[in-house]
Formats: structure tokens, C-alpha cells, sequence
């Protein structure tokens, strides 16, 4: 095979790849970091449960994500679920609002846990992390989390993102 139907062969499978992933719902979250007055973070879907032995969240954030190097070098984060009426949180954090950095902090919920991590008083559930390891692949951080500190503040369903649109759960299925 040629180099240029190699390329071709790549793009098309990227392509298709990122249109078949669109179909899987990811539950929304927002990542934070802070160390000292220098606070970021971002919207992620590309997060689950590690371990329950010991409490363990794994969590994917691009290297060109504002974020990423503040966790590498705070060795800490924050994780933390949008209910389904924080769609504009989202959009903060996902950089459609155009702020940065702290800036992106305007919801007067935050609080910082134990470690100093930011804590979204309206999060389903929000999660306070140790990074215990990392490891880069491709565009992307893989970072493993020791959860230390846990939050559940609200019983709302969670926002999801399915297909280039938010969603939430109808119901669970019996």
C-alpha cells in the first residue's frame, strides 16, 4: 500500500470511528484542577469508574486541554457530574463561552474539597482525586484517580451527550 492510501485509509476510519462514537451516550462532567489561584478545567464524557478496591476514577483529557498540565503538576483533580439542567456549565467548560482559567469558575457553587480541588455544589455526585498515575496515548492524558473525598448534592437526572446533542435518561429499564 501507498503512503497517500494508507493516509486515506486512516482518515476513514477516523472518521467513521468518531461517527460510531457519536452514537455512544457519555455522561458529562466537568474536570477541574486548581493549585493556588490558578484554577481550569474542562467538559469530559471520556470518563468511568476504575476500581472499587481501592476508589479509583479513570479519566481521558486532551494534552491541548487548559487543564492538563495543571493536573500533571498539581497531582490532583476534581470530577464532577452535571445534572441535566447544567447545560450552560457545559458550555463554559467546553469553551463556547470563550473564557479561561478561572474565568470559567462564574457559577457561585464552588467550593474546594480537602485537597483543594473544586467542588460543584450543584454536581450529582463529585469526586476529589489523587493522580496516582498517568499515562499519554496518542492526543490524549489516560489519568488515574485515588478518589479521597466524595460529594452528592442533588437527585436530578445526569446530562448525557449523545450524537452532537445533550440528553438525559428516561428511565431505568426492568
Amino acid at each position: 500500500m501507498s503512503n497517500e492510501t494508507t493516509n486515506t485509509t486512516l482518515i476513514d476510519l477516523r472518521k467513521r470511528f468518531v461517527e460510531q462514537m457519536r452514537l455512544v451516550p457519555g455522561a458529562v462532567a466537568i474536570i477541574a484542577v486548581s493549585v493556588g489561584d490558578n484554577r481550569t478545567g474542562l467538559a469530559a464524557t471520556a470518563w468511568t469508574s476504575l476500581t472499587a478496591d481501592p476508589p479509583t476514577i479513570l479519566a481521558c483529557v486532551n494534552h491541548e486541554a487548559s487543564a492538563s498540565a495543571l493536573i500533571l503538576d498539581a497531582r490532583k483533580f476534581s470530577l464532577n457530574l452535571l445534572p441535566s439542567d447544567e447545560t450552560e456549565t457545559c458550555a463554559i467548560f467546553s469553551a463556547q463561552r470563550q473564557l479561561s482559567g478561572s474565568e470559567r469558575f462564574v457559577h457561585e457553587g464552588w467550593s474546594d474539597g480537602p485537597l483543594g480541588q473544586p467542588l460543584l455544589a450543584t454536581a450529582i455526585v463529585s469526586f476529589e482525586c489523587e493522580l496516582i498515575a498517568s499515562h499519554d496515548h496518542g492526543t490524549h492524558s489516560i489519568l488515574v484517580g485515588r478518589v479521597g473525598a466524595m460529594q452528592d448534592k442533588n437527585e436530578k437526572k445526569a446530562l448525557l451527550y449523545l450524537d452532537g446533542q445533550y440528553a438525559t435518561a428516561a428511565h431505568a429499564v426492568t
